[in-house]
């Protein structure tokens, strides 16, 4: 379904994302995981097509279903966007306009995508954001962005992401944001979402501990470069990579040594 080929992006002719190559089937969660500034995200930006203003590929292939992304004009970006490909972030929320309720962005975010009235596009959001487990649809939809939590937003972002049931989803720290019982909720929501739709999904985080629960495959990045990966069990249970013992070793776990003073 994806494939990207020796990827290198760079910001200002800097290269952050350096040699990157994967590769994904449909409905396969692959995790990407790594300290702060290692490229992660970076690298679903250029997934996306959307990386900022200072972002260029210089060099490698994005191959999604044998077509390739970097050839891609902007309408064609625009139909696939939403449709083939959607996208959340750490703080759905944060990525709204704050002086708008969320039914208008909802329903104009419906309408860029289809011939669609007001009144039926509101609904279908409505509905949406209760498959998604949010109580009175109709209420969250009348709701500003702050009016919402943490977990209700996410909620929301990944309602709109998941409207057109999208081959591939990336998602970019969903759960960094949210308390640790709100986490556990929205994980076990993207795990449906794969066995409901059959969505792929890219998953970045720092949370090796997540990644572990949620992925097929995980891949281990520092410093802009790959430094190991594998199917999970690999990773986990067999890596002799030491950055990736180091990830591992971070992980809070029950019953741990005591220290003697």
């Amino acid at each position: 379904m994806l494939k990207i080929d020796h990827l290198t992006v760079s910001y200002k002719n800097i290269p952050t994302v350096i040699d990157f190559s994967m590769e994904m089937m449909p409905g396969q969660i692959l995790a990407l995981v790594g300290e702060s500034g290692s490229g992660k995200t970076t690298v679903i930006r250029a997934v996306m097509g959307l990386l900022p203003g200072a972002g260029k590929v210089t060099g490698g292939k994005i191959v999604f279903n044998g077509k390739s992304l970097l050839s891609y004009t902007e309408r064609q970006w625009r139909a696939l966007r939403g449709r083939e490909i959607s996208m959340i972030f750490q703080d759905s929320g944060a990525m709204m306009n704050p002086t708008r309720r969320v039914g208008n962005v909802f329903v104009e975010y419906l309408r860029t995508h289809e011939k669609i009235s007001k009144k039926d596009a509101w609904k279908k959001g409505s509905t949406m954001l209760e498959r998604m487990r949010l109580p009175d649809g109709d209420h969250v939809m009348r709701s500003y962005p702050f009016q919402l939590s943490g977990g209700m937003r996410q909620r929301v972002g990944i309602a709109m992401g998941m409207t057109y049931q999208p081959k591939l989803l990336l998602a970019d720290e969903p759960t960094s944001a949210l308390d640790v019982t709100t986490q556990a909720q929205i994980v076990r929501q993207m795990m449906e979402l794969r066995a409901e739709y059959h969505t792929g999904i890219i998953l970045v985080t720092h949370n090796i501990g997540v990644a572990a629960y949620m992925a097929d495959h995980i891949v281990v990045m520092r410093n802009g470069r790959i430094e190991d990966q594998g199917d999970r069990e690999q990773i986990l249970h067999a890596s002799r990579n030491p950055y990736t013992r180091k990830l591992i070793a971070s992980v809070p776990s029950m019953g741990g040594e005591w220290l003697e003073q």
